[in-house]
């Protein structure tokens, strides 16, 4: 034969390349480190929204085992005769008397306590002249405690022609009515124009006349001859009138206290003597110490 050999004939045959190469323009498959990262994010985050489901499961279970129950216990405790009203206590009442307080509060036997609304109960209770505070709670099962406080009267005042209590700090708190205690001492001479022109002035006015009142029970003098009336002059002036002769004392202003000692002691001298005083005038404001008596 002629001719050139071939070059397959007399050549090797070239072995494939077995080197990995990885071209990051054209992107790779197995050694993509942003992919291998990007899988593992995903099964992280559903890892963390199935527990939070899991969670959120649980707690709306609880909640609503929850409610169930308190639905459950809520409905007993309004249903059931064991929490039946049988019983009111009343604690503090002078005046008012367990039925009064029972009614006022607006409470029926037989109701269910937890029905009852005590805050309202309270305040119809407060609607009472005589009752300036009052408290109710439930005794459970079957019972109630109404608590109060009453008002004292310490003296009866004339508003108008008509009689009215009067607290120790001067406020007059309900209309004399019958079976109402009387046995007071009578406060005159305030007015009910005075009260709607200057209520504070007319009531510190009643408050003065409570003032002697009670300077005068301290005064021995007030264990034989006890107050009868306080009169509240136009012009200031006290006069206060005691015992079943009707004794006067022209007291003027301020000085009370020593001027019904000294009122004592004239009076005790004069009986001392026989001689029974009607007026004992103490207002000189010129010369204090002078006392003048105006006898029967």
């Amino acid at each position: 034969m002629s001719g050139k050999p071939r070059a397959a004939r007399h050549g090797g045959v070239r072995a494939p390349d077995e080197g990995f190469s990885f071209d990051a323009k054209a992107g790779g498959e197995l050694g993509d480190p942003d992919r291998w990262a990007d899988s593992g994010g995903a099964s992280t985050a559903w890892a963390k929204l199935a527990a939070a489901l899991r969670l959120g499961l649980g707690l709306a279970l609880v909640i609503g085992t929850s409610v169930s129950v308190a639905y459950s216990v809520r409905h007993y405790a309004l249903t059931s005769p064991r929490f039946s009203l049988r019983e009111v206590n009343l604690q503090g009442g002078k005046r008012v008397s367990p039925e009064q307080a029972r009614d006022q509060a607006g409470v029926t036997l037989g109701t269910n306590v937890f029905a009852l609304d005590t805050a309202a109960c309270e305040r119809k209770l407060l609607e009472n002249p005589w009752i300036v505070q009052a408290r109710v709670t439930r005794d459970l099962p079957r019972a109630l405690r109404i608590e109060i406080k009453e008002r004292e009267p310490a003296a009866l005042a004339v508003f108008a022609e008509r009689l009215y209590l009067v607290t120790a700090e001067g406020e007059p708190f309900k209309e004399l009515s019958p079976g109402d205690p009387a046995d007071f001492p009578l406060i005159t001479g305030a007015s009910v124009d005075g009260i709607s022109r200057d209520r504070a002035r007319e009531l510190d006015r009643v408050r003065e006349g409570l003032e002697v009142l009670a300077l005068y029970g301290r005064v021995p003098l007030s264990k034989t001859q006890p107050a009868q009336e306080v009169h509240l002059a136009d012009s200031g002036d006290v006069v206060l009138t005691a015992g079943k002769e009707g004794i006067t004392f022209e007291l003027g202003r301020d000085g009370y206290r020593r001027k019904l000692l000294m009122g004592e002691q004239v009076v005790s001298e004069m009986r001392r003597k026989g001689r029974a005083p009607g007026i004992v005038f103490l207002d000189n404001t010129a010369h204090p110490e002078r006392v003048v008596v105006r006898m029967r």
